[in-house]
């Protein structure tokens, strides 16, 4: 699932980064080739200890291939994945207007209506979708990269139920979610009132209906 995803990653956003001209594409190829290059020289660092670990066992030629071979490897899993979170960050930037900010990012389980809430997150588990808050917005994002609705602050409410997070739109309720481990709903319904006098109004872009819940 998870190369599955990097694959409808690489698809989608490749234009996002490539092929412009303007300056604020110049600007972005930096920052995903800046990203790639530390995320390269991140994982080197990282097979160091490895490769110092084993010297007191092989050879001193021995040790050397293992250390140009983890180095290698390192660091080209390194840099793609670097690159992929650079690309992301991009692509979320391009949503944001002039002067907005992005705030924080949430990992979040979807709870399908009619259904109880799942317990909540443990420290291994998964899930594909994030909220992000802005200083104008809440949004939320599959794998980081696929917008599913956006929505300015005053046109949502937040709620908690228990330790589920409740959003209702302009439409009605958009979704009711289980936050990552160590935030509490109680956090984002006080940024959310907090947010909201802030911000500017009328309707930002936003989609329709949120993606079903798996």
């Amino acid at each position: 699932m998870h190369e599955l995803a990097g694959e409808r990653m690489d698809e989608t956003v490749e234009g996002a980064t490539e092929g412009r001209a303007d300056a604020a594409g110049v600007a972005r190829r930096r920052r995903v080739r800046r990203a790639t290059i530390w995320g390269g020289v991140a994982a080197v660092g990282g097979t160091v200890p490895i490769s110092v670990e084993g010297m007191d066992h092989l050879p001193w030629w021995g040790s050397l291939a293992s250390c140009l071979v983890l180095g290698l490897l390192g660091g080209f899993a390194g840099a793609v994945s670097g690159r992929r979170e650079a690309v992301k960050t991009e692509v979320r930037r391009d949503t944001l207007d002039e002067g907005e900010r992005q705030l924080g990012r949430y990992r979040v389980k979807l709870v399908p209506e009619g259904r109880p809430a799942p317990p909540p997150f443990k420290e291994k588990d998964y899930t594909s979708y994030s909220l992000t808050t802005t200083t104008r917005r809440l949004q939320l994002w599959e794998f980081d990269y696929l917008p599913q609705w956006s929505h300015s602050w005053r046109e949502l409410s937040l709620a908690a139920e228990g330790h589920v997070l409740v959003v209702t739109g302009p439409q009605g309720v958009l979704g009711r979610f289980v936050l990552e481990r160590m935030v509490v709903p109680e956090e984002l319904v006080l940024a959310a009132r907090r947010l909201r006098a802030r911000a500017p109004r009328g309707p930002s872009p936003s989609s329709p209906t949120a993606p079903p819940a798996d």
